[in-house]
């Protein structure tokens, strides 16, 4: 068997392997200039390389294999889905303001019933981020993994399957930015907690969205939302229980609203 028959007939395997290839490979790279010396990987250079790496695995991956299994087609195909924003205002309400609205929601009760170190903070080199992240991402997680995952699953079946593999993508980068300052049992908590109970949850609302809208664009602005509000209205607050508390209650917000939504849609 050629390694195109085999991606052809093993397209999300391929996807996958390419995607945490590309970046795992590269951080394990970066790692092994650094000696594996994790106290340096939180300096903001090695952050934006590892940065790098993470936009480059899915969206490389969803390319290489969209031309590799559909040629000009595809290319075709991806851009139209990728320019397509006409898809209704509730869709962007959505897509823009779920996680805006829950995270102000909760970091404001928190700062007044619990403590004013949970204030949300205002740093706008986050949205930066999150386009970024989200306008790379999605080239491969919403527009190759997605709709080849929803030919074998329901939506939400395949939001969970995504949303899960896509918090343990983030797994090596966390890790290494994260290990010497949180050791070992802290940052396993904080990774179950802002990935693993997260995502997936997330990842469900996005699946949804797309099978509603058919729009990378939409998935991609959903992402970027997502990635850069956290970022922009983290609470300064240095406290790791602070900090873990106020994600957890935001993963266990977005499981609310993912039950809301599958209650919604079985009565209609």
């Amino acid at each position: 068997m050629n390694i195109r028959s085999f991606i052809q007939r093993h397209q999300l395997v391929s996807y996958f392997a390419l995607a945490y290839g590309i970046t795992w490979g590269g951080i394990l790279v970066l790692l092994t200039s650094k000696g594996f010396r994790f106290a340096v990987m939180s300096e903001m250079q090695n952050v934006l390389v590892m940065f790098l790496f993470m936009a480059l695995g899915p969206s490389t991956s969803g390319i290489t294999l969209t031309v590799a299994l559909d040629g000009r087609a595809g290319l075709r195909e991806l851009w139209m889905r990728l320019t397509r924003w006409r898809v209704g205002a509730r869709w962007w309400a959505i897509a823009l303001l779920t996680i805006p609205a829950t995270t102000l929601a909760i970091l404001t009760i928190l700062s007044a019933f619990i403590a004013p170190a949970f204030a949300p903070n205002f740093q706008i080199v986050g949205a930066m981020i999150g386009l970024i992240a989200g306008g790379f991402e999605e080239i491969g997680w919403t527009d190759f993994a997605t709709p080849r995952l929803l030919k074998k699953h329901s939506a939400l079946k395949a939001g969970f399957i995504l949303g899960g593999l896509w918090a343990i993508w983030h797994l090596l980068a966390d890790f290494s930015g994260n290990i010497a300052a949180m050791g070992s049992a802290g940052w396993l908590l904080w990774f179950t907690v802002f990935w693993l109970l997260s995502l997936p949850a997330y990842r469900m609302l996005m699946t949804w969205v797309y099978t509603k809208t058919q729009s990378v664009f939409v998935a991609q602005l959903m992402h970027a939302s997502y990635t850069g509000w956290l970022f922009v209205f983290t609470p300064a607050t240095t406290s790791f229980n602070q900090n873990l508390l106020w994600q957890a209650i935001f993963a266990a917000s977005l499981w609310v609203i993912v039950v809301v939504v599958v209650f919604v849609n079985r009565r209609k």
